[in-house]
């Protein structure tokens, strides 16, 4: 197939386990069968991340759905080079991702939550969802923000991870593989979001409106590429392989001994990336609760369906339905996909 056919997608992401199934998609052929040449490049910070999404460098982004709502309600958080309110920023979400848990990792000798009172806290931003999450988690326990603790950017979890275990910040919150990584070094899980939350959407993949509805077909294609992709993670018969890639990819930072364990967490039915990669509504709610209680007064916050852009997804499904279909000769057997 002539390389100039192919469709060039930029895609923005933190280092960390997320981004498993798009190596896999690379990987398999499964991006290259579907005419995409995607790059992925890593950010330091949500700020940093939407500001260049909304600029151009790239044309989608995984992120914490919060930042995507944040960024609509409230695109000062986001500083002027978000471009948030100008003609064609509009950013929403066309995949959905992880539903599971967020944990509060405090610094080895750490015992519990009043131990980290004067103490310093590592964020990506102070206004971000993951933050808003861990100021809930520790108000439950009767800490609050700039009375009993404050905050320090510390960059994205991946570099949160480091200075948690450098001593630099006295604690953090953490998601897969980097909670397993503290844990192993002594670390002290003082909260977890599943402890509290029925679901907490915290990844998904969004891009800017005006690029969406311009290129619908190429946005259909990623999205399906994905899917099959985290098909083949979930088939129990690739599990040795899905494996061996998480030790050949530095990228998804899962040292070699915690990878049967990583694994096994990105596939758990219930708090794992998702085999469908659907859009949680009641994950979303949860996300819009936290921001109505803990974002600043007065800011308008919509429904679910206000941030997302579900026809991509859709159109991605009904393609893979039909392929089932044309494979199985059966379409209740297809309807199962």
């Amino acid at each position: 197939m002539d390389q100039q056919q192919f469709s060039e997608l930029r895609v923005s992401s933190f280092k960390g386990l997320q981004n498993l199934p798009l190596y896999v998609a690379m990987r398999q052929g499964y991006f290259a069968a579907r005419r995409l040449a995607v790059e992925l490049t890593y950010t330091t910070g949500s700020a940093a991340q939407l500001a260049g999404l909304v600029r151009g460098d790239y044309q989608l982004v995984q992120t914490a759905p919060d930042n995507v709502i944040n960024l609509d309600s409230h695109p000062a958080a986001f500083g002027a080079d978000a471009g948030a309110g100008s003609a064609g920023s509009h950013v929403v979400m066309v995949l959905g991702g992880s539903i599971g848990p967020l944990g509060v990792y405090a610094r080895r000798g750490v015992s519990d939550a009043h131990a980290l009172r004067g103490a310093t806290l590592g964020v990506d931003n102070p206004t971000s969802g993951f933050a808003i999450v861990l100021r809930d988690l520790f108000q439950r326990q009767g800490l609050a923000l700039d009375r009993d603790y404050n905050f320090v950017v510390a960059g994205g979890t991946h570099a949160r991870c480091e200075a948690l275990l450098e001593g630099t910040i006295a604690a953090t919150i953490l998601y897969s593989p980097f909670d397993l990584r503290a844990a192993e070094n002594g670390c002290t899980l003082l909260a977890s979001s599943a402890a509290v939350y029925a679901a907490y959407a915290s990844g998904a993949t969004a891009g800017v409106q005006s690029w969406i509805d311009a290129r619908g077909e190429t946005v259909t294609r990623y999205i399906e590429a994905v899917l099959h992709a985290l098909r083949w993670l979930y088939d129990p018969a690739h599990a040795e392989a899905a494996r061996a890639l998480m030790r050949a990819e530095p990228s998804l930072g899962v040292a070699p001994d915690l990878v049967p364990r990583a694994y096994a967490a990105f596939v758990a039915a219930a708090t794992g990336f998702g085999r469908d990669a659907a859009l949680d509504e009641a994950g979303l709610r949860q996300v819009i609760a936290l921001r109505a209680a803990y974002g600043p007064p007065d800011i308008r916050l919509g429904q679910p369906g206000e941030y997302c852009d579900p026809r991509w997804y859709q159109a991605a499904r009904a393609r893979m339905r039909a392929q089932l279909e044309q494979v199985c000769g059966d379409p209740q057997a297809a309807s199962d996909d």
